[in-house]
Parts: C-alpha cells; sequence; structure tokens
C-alpha cells in the first residue's frame, strides 16, 4: 500500500463519489478506479458498493479507512522523526486555524517562520475553533490556533486577550439594546454562551436578533453601514475609528474577554520541525502581526 492508496480511501469516505474523490485528489477517474480495484485484489476484499446515488463502504473497507488515518499519522511521525535526527527544520507542518486568525494573523505568521526557515511546507486548515480542535484530537494537525475557551487536556499556550465591545455606527444607550437590531455571527459555543449569559445578566427580554451573518468581519461591515449593533472584539475594530463602542463588563466589573489560543500534543515536541514553530510563535507578539 503506497501513501496515495490511503489518500484514496479517505477521499472516497469523505466525498461518497468516486467523481468528486478523483477530483479532489486531482487524479482521473480511470486512474482511480484502477487503484482501487488493486487495492481490493491486495486485501481480496470488496472495499465500496456503488450505487445510483455513490459508494458505501463495506465493513472491511470502513476498517480500512481507520487505518488509513492511523497509516498516514504514522508516515507523518516517521517523516519528521528523520528530520529531528538529522538535525533539520523541514518537511510539512500541518496546521488548523479559526476562521478569525486564518484571515488577520495566520498569513504574516507564516510568511515570516517560511523567511526564517525556506524549507518548510505549509498544511493549512480553517474552520469554526471546534472543527480545529477535532482535527487535533485526532491527530490529523500538529498545531491549533483556536478562539475561546476550550477544554484541552495537553499544551497550550495563550497569545492574546480581546476586549468585547457593544459596537454600533452611532451612539447608543446600554438600556435600549433588548429594543434594537442586533447583528450576530456564527461564532462557537463558548463564545456564543458568554454572550447568552452577559445577556441575561443585563435585560430580562431576549433581544431583537435581526441578522446573522457566516464571520465576524461581515458583521462588522453590517454594523458600519448602520444596519445594527453587535458584539465584536476589539482586534477586529483596529483598523477603523467609525464606530461607537461600550466595553462589555460582567456583574463583578470584569471585562469580558476573546482569547486566541495554541494548542498542541506535547509528544510533537519531539519533532524539531514542530517545536521550532511553537517556539517561534512564543517568541513573537502575535497580535501585533
Amino acid at each position: 500500500m503506497e501513501e496515495r492508496d490511503w489518500l484514496i480511501l479517505l477521499s472516497l469516505y469523505k466525498e461518497k463519489s468516486i467523481t468528486k474523490a478523483a477530483e479532489a485528489l486531482f487524479i482521473s477517474q480511470p486512474t482511480l478506479t484502477s487503484r482501487l480495484q488493486q487495492i481490493e485484489d491486495r486485501f481480496g476484499a470488496q472495499i465500496v458498493i456503488r450505487g445510483k446515488k455513490g459508494i458505501c463502504f463495506t465493513p472491511e473497507g470502513k476498517y480500512l479507512v481507520e487505518c488509513a488515518s492511523e497509516m498516514l499519522q504514522k508516515m507523518h511521525l516517521i517523516e519528521g522523526t528523520i528530520q529531528t535526527l538529522r538535525n533539520e527544520v523541514k518537511g510539512s507542518l500541518r496546521i488548523g486555524a479559526s476562521n478569525f486568525f486564518t484571515r488577520h494573523k495566520l498569513p504574516e505568521l507564516l510568511c515570516q517562520f517560511r523567511d526564517a526557515y525556506p524549507q518548510v511546507e505549509f498544511k493549512v486548515i480553517t474552520g469554526l475553533s471546534g472543527k480545529v480542535i477535532d482535527l487535533l484530537c485526532n491527530h490529523d494537525i500538529d498545531v491549533g490556533f483556536i478562539r475561546g475557551d476550550y477544554s484541552w487536556a495537553d499544551k497550550k499556550e495563550l497569545l492574546f486577550e480581546e476586549n468585547m465591545y457593544i459596537v454600533s455606527e452611532k451612539e447608543i444607550k446600554l438600556e435600549a439594546l433588548p429594543e434594537m437590531l442586533r447583528i450576530d455571527y456564527i461564532s462557537n459555543k463558548a463564545v456564543r454562551t458568554s454572550l447568552d449569559n452577559w445577556w441575561k445578566d443585563n435585560f430580562s427580554k431576549a433581544p431583537f436578533v435581526g441578522m446573522e451573518v457566516n464571520s465576524v468581519d461581515s458583521c462588522k461591515e453590517m454594523v458600519l453601514k448602520g444596519l445594527g449593533y453587535a458584539f465584536l472584539p476589539d482586534g477586529i475594530l483596529e483598523d477603523t475609528d467609525q464606530v461607537y463602542k461600550i466595553r462589555m463588563v460582567d456583574k463583578a466589573g470584569e471585562s469580558l474577554v476573546r482569547r486566541t489560543w495554541m494548542f498542541y500534543h506535547e509528544d510533537n515536541l519531539k519533532i524539531k520541525l514542530v517545536k521550532t514553530f511553537i517556539d517561534f510563535v512564543n517568541s513573537i507578539d502575535v497580535r501585533s502581526l
């Protein structure tokens, strides 16, 4: 079994379609079908069942998909260990990052790191922080950049904190919020719970949420157009002074904050590339990027 065979199995399981899997892997459909037949011949078992609505995996096929994840992770560790033994900082670094971090911090961070270590390649997966943590738990990535406070039993570093603000294009009064249109953006459960608790501490009436957008950047743009108010971290406001904002505090008078973390597995520090990258991130002011 070659590495590409394990990748084929994972892609087929994800896409549930030979055509889509071939497109995702940038190979022809006949090539993928031929490789799949060779895998089935190798193990003497049918791996997938083809139907009008796509493919489904046999029990043997599902088992091989589980093995595929383990084998690719093992290969990644082997490659990293070989580079470590050679005392080289090179190879492929797998990174997961929240959408906000990817947009505002990650490009400059990776650019600076590759300037220092030009033989490093990056594989980046983006999404909500919960998805990034799932990838990290499954060892599909080496380092995760997380927005919000999540439980994590392994190593983590706090990169920076941002105060949360009530933001509007024009001046508003705190007590008037229940009657005003609020703009929300899709966020993780931890952030949503924190904001919901703050609302319950301050108001007995439900908020008037008139709009929900898919990102904090879109939310800010809606506020700048005067379409409503929103709860936003101050990091998203650094490039504009066109808004009115009220700092959000809890019942004890403490500022509500949104934290950005770097999560990773301590065992991965044995790989020189991963350790070098983590040390690099800890050595700079990530918020200023």
